[in-house]
């Protein structure tokens, strides 16, 4: 089956000397009222608390800003995106972590002004060219503009065409700084853009193009035509994104006889996708179709640009012992579960601390209306590949429906999970998740398991 291209991963990055405030509005320039805070560093096992739709983010780290000097400043180095008509996420890249803020400024029809979010960033210089606006233009982001608003803060300002909500949150390494832009709902379908090719460098002041550019987000285009759709009996969900986890220079785990996590999973995604499509007629977009890397928080953005009804993330889990099986499934919540804690870590690819002290935004009210729905559809998946797999492997090890603070799914505005389907270090699971048979019957788990959770959201609709 094939996949839609619907996003464009535009890359920007440049060297420059330290830049004024000339590319500021005078409404930026002066001093605006703080909004309140959703994120802060809060001790150990609090719960963040989440974003009103109808207000803006400010979010700080408990960073000293005025004990750093000189090059141990935090340096905003690159701005990239991910851009469709109804949603936008915008990741600042900068050298360290830093302590900022985000406000949101209305549009101003008088000075021919559209609203604004800023964010500033504390003790930090800028080390990318700010001299030209980086252009976005997709329908719902105009442009990203940034400077060293003062001799100790760096400031982007983003120009919105149309704006909802927006929520504001920070991810481990590298450190990135991620806005999620949501627009006004259309009944217009989401732009779609190519997404095989790189975007263009930016020119600096001389002409000269950048000779240096972040990696984008592909998406291969389709090579045979796509399964003909037939109609659901079933309406609910209309579109899923599976996420096959890992992929190119990070093949995830390693199991007996050299097998790489990322080639299971990816297997696993395509059959699922090609079964989806063809007996429910439920559209399934891939975050990867092949084997390359894709950054965790592109793989949500990915989902949210879809606007899919379903995110589900697949993994195969690991362990140092090899007597270690069985199945898990983990939403996105916070959790002083040591185990969940340190799974997290492994997948996010950062540390143990950076998971337990990192207080995540549980992205806004979209999210937390769909926290319920995401605790549903775990259940669903799990209890499906419970009961199904042990019919096929025999003593399946029932391990639990968990919460965890994996990056991959922060910021999804669906009903997200992630599965981590036996271990890939068991000799025994690690040697059947390999084998088509076994893939199959998994695929067929997974398949019964949404099919399950599409009934019970329809269930309760009708109550």
């Amino acid at each position: 089956m094939g996949c839609k291209p619907i996003g464009t991963l535009l890359s920007v990055i440049a060297i420059s000397a330290l830049l004024g405030q000339h590319f500021l509005n005078a409404e930026e320039k002066r001093q605006t009222y703080r909004l309140p805070p959703i994120l802060n560093a809060a001790p150990s096992g609090e719960t963040s608390s989440s974003l009103s739709a109808n207000k803006s983010a400010a979010s700080e780290t408990t960073l000293d800003s005025s004990a750093v000097t000189g090059s141990e400043k935090p340096q905003l180095s690159a701005v990239r995106f991910l851009s469709s008509q109804n949603y936008t996420r915008v990741m600042l890249e900068v050298s360290r972590q830093v302590r900022y803020e985000a406000h949101r400024l209305p549009a101003d029809p008088s000075k021919g002004l559209p609203p604004r979010i800023y964010i500033d960033l504390f003790g930090a210089r800028l080390v990318m060219d700010g001299k030209e606006p980086i252009k976005v233009e997709d329908g719902l982001l105009r442009q990203v503009r940034v400077g060293q608003f003062a001799p100790d803060v760096v400031r982007a300002v983003l120009d919105v065409t149309s704006l909802r909500n927006h929520n504001v949150f920070q991810l481990l390494d590298p450190y990135r700084i991620v806005i999620d832009i949501q627009g006004q709902k259309t009944s217009e379908t989401l732009a779609s853009f190519d997404r095989s090719k790189p975007a263009a460098p930016l020119a600096d002041n001389q002409g000269q193009k950048n000779n240096e550019t972040l990696a984008s987000v592909e998406r291969s285009k389709p090579t045979t035509p796509p399964v003909k759709q037939v109609e659901p009996p079933l309406v609910g969900i209309k579109k899923i994104v599976l996420d096959p986890g890992h992929g190119g220079k990070d093949p995830g785990a390693i199991g007996v006889d050299g097998v790489a996590e990322k080639d299971i999973v990816l297997s696993v995604a395509k059959k699922v996708a090609v079964k989806r499509e063809k007996d429910l007629g439920v559209h399934v977009v891939l975050a990867r179709k092949d084997d390359r890397f894709i950054r965790l928080e592109d793989r949500t953005a990915i989902a949210n640009s879809e606007d899919a009804d379903l995110f589900i993330s697949l993994h195969m889990n690991a362990s140092a012992s090899s007597e270690a099986k069985g199945l898990e499934t983990y939403y996105l919540d916070n959790t002083t579960d040591e185990a969940s804690i340190r799974l997290a870590a492994r997948e996010n690819g950062t540390s143990r601390n950076n998971v337990s002290d990192l207080q995540f935004i549980l992205s806004d009210m979209t999210q937390n209306m769909k926290l319920e729905d995401s605790v549903t559809l775990a259940h669903r998946l799990h209890e499906s590949l419970l009961t199904s797999m042990s019919q096929k492997l025999g003593d399946v090890r029932d391990l639990g429906v968990k919460k965890a603070l994996f990056y991959v799914l922060v910021g999804a505005r669906m009903p997200s999970v992630l599965l981590e389907m036996f271990f890939i270090t068991n000799k025994t699971e690690g040697r059947a998740m390999s084998q088509e048979a076994y893939q199959d019957a998994l695929v067929e788990s997974l398949y019964e398991g949404i099919q399950k959770y599409n009934e019970s959201v329809l269930a309760a609709k009708t109550l």
